[in-house]
């Protein structure tokens, strides 16, 4: 009786929690690496260049502001956030030069610690990172990676 509760208690689980990793948008060139800030492997934050206006998503980011430091060795990824404003990171102390007016700036920085590749999140809510393809040792979709298993995971408790 208890095992039949926990079955299909299970079951209802994996079919409600489907669309979370359906909804995790994919960048091209890049790894979603999930909820949170992105980190170093000393858990330490990547330096930052932001622009003051917002995007309509993750992709626009990477495409319309991101893009323009790809090939900078710096350059580690970028974080969008839920308030839609893009974050491309970089080394510490090796934010490339941007024009501003400091009157009226279109940027915004801040140097962190973070070097080497992007490793992790903080798990944070209100930004999700994203890792430049090239720093992955192996390139992946983490959305396709938490669609199948949670396809599995339903028809195997489905059919359980």
């Amino acid at each position: 009786m208890v095992h039949s509760s926990i079955v299909n208690i299970t079951r209802w689980a994996c079919l409600l929690l489907f669309p979370l990793a359906l909804a995790q948008e994919n960048v091209d060139g890049y790894n979603n690496l999930g909820r949170g800030s992105c980190i170093d492997n000393r858990g330490q934050f990547y330096s930052y260049v932001q622009r003051t206006l917002t995007f309509p998503d993750a992709s626009t980011c990477a495409s319309a502001e991101c893009a323009k430091f790809g090939n900078a060795q710096s350059y580690r990824g970028f974080e969008f956030s839920v308030t839609k404003r893009c974050t491309c990171l970089f080394d510490a102390e090796k934010m490339p030069p941007v024009k501003n007016d400091a009157s009226n700036p279109d940027y915004v920085s801040k140097n962190y610690q973070g070097v080497n590749k992007v490793v992790g999140t903080s798990g944070t809510p209100g930004a999700t990172c994203y890792r430049i393809a090239r720093d992955a040792g192996v390139i992946a979709s983490t959305r396709l990676f938490y669609a199948a298993t949670a396809i599995t995971s339903a028809l195997v408790y489905l059919f359980n």
